[in-house]
């Protein structure tokens, strides 16, 4: 009875050890989203407020391993890092890896122009890019279809950009309008996360 005693213990102290994971980010909406479901795998983020290179040249899959093994050596560390675009079904999935700067250039009103009398079919993509050091990167990918809508939704709360005006398909929200869950329910980085969260739990 002892040693089932034991063991018992051991396997709850195990179980409640949370494995601490690296995310490289400046954007605390990301480290948020991805922290809340790595949680249920065991695993706690600590955000790393730190810039790298990025290519613009490149596709996003290039892009995260790049960058996620160069700073998994550089930092000694397992880690990861995340890139999200956005593609326009109208543009030939123009703005892709450049959201940000899209939006930080011409806006929502811009948005809105470039999309009138358009196709508003749009879809999020999400890239993780998982490293130790000394080792080969491997991505994880989440793709999230649906809709720019004409109008910006203004949340209670503090969120990202496109969040206001992209209806996910098959709802009639928009994201910003989504708790945590439900948008961790169904986001592109919600399922690349997940993806991250079942291979780690193998290892």
């Amino acid at each position: 009875m002892k040693l089932g005693g034991k063991k018992i213990l051991i396997r709850r102290l195990k179980l409640n050890k949370m494995k601490k994971l690296t995310f490289i980010t400046t954007n605390k909406h990301k480290a948020q989203e991805i922290a809340a479901i790595l949680r249920d795998y065991g695993i706690e983020i600590e955000q790393v407020i730190m810039e790298y290179e990025e290519s613009k040249e490149d596709a996003m899959e290039a892009v995260s391993k790049k960058a996620a093994k160069f700073l998994a050596d550089k930092l000694n560390k397992p880690l990861i890092v995340e890139d999200t675009g956005l593609f326009f079904k109208a543009y030939n999935n123009f703005p892709g890896a450049q959201p940000k700067f899209v939006i930080k250039a011409i806006g929502f009103d811009g948005i809105f122009r470039l999309l009138k009398d358009k196709d508003r079919s749009a879809y999020f993509k999400t890239v993780i890019g998982y490293c130790e050091p000394g080792q080969e990167p491997i991505i994880f990918q989440g793709e999230l279809p649906g809709k720019i809508i004409e109008e910006v939704i203004e949340p209670e709360t503090e969120a990202m950009p496109y969040d206001h005006i992209f209806v996910p398909e098959g709802l009639d929200k928009a994201v910003v309008q989504l708790t945590l869950e439900e948008k961790n329910a169904i986001s592109q980085r919600g399922k690349a996360a997940r993806k991250l969260g079942e291979y780690l739990k193998l290892k």
